[in-house]
């Protein structure tokens, strides 16, 4: 429910902007501060998964690597997941 005088109020002016230059800037940083987070988590799980190998060229030669990228691929998309959800 919202407020009772909400359509009381005058509207706000035309030149105003609907998202301020500090709301873009929390949306950026939250951005910037979220990508990291899920590539070093990236990072880590394929370090975990991939018999401690971080690179495409050396992943590609490992027994079974599809399976294996396909792991550390889940616990990076399910780590966004969760930081989305507490965000």
């Amino acid at each position: 429910p919202g407020e009772k005088t909400i359509l009381a109020e005058r509207p706000r002016p035309k030149d105003e902007p609907v998202v301020l230059g500090w709301m873009w800037m929390s949306m950026v940083l939250n951005g910037a501060v979220l990508s990291a987070v899920i590539i070093i988590v990236y990072i880590i799980a394929l370090a975990y998964y991939c018999d401690g190998q971080i690179f495409q060229s050396d992943i590609n030669e490992l027994e079974d690597y599809q399976d294996k990228l396909m792991d550390a691929r889940t616990v990076a998309f399910i780590s966004l997941v969760w930081a989305e959800n507490v965000r």
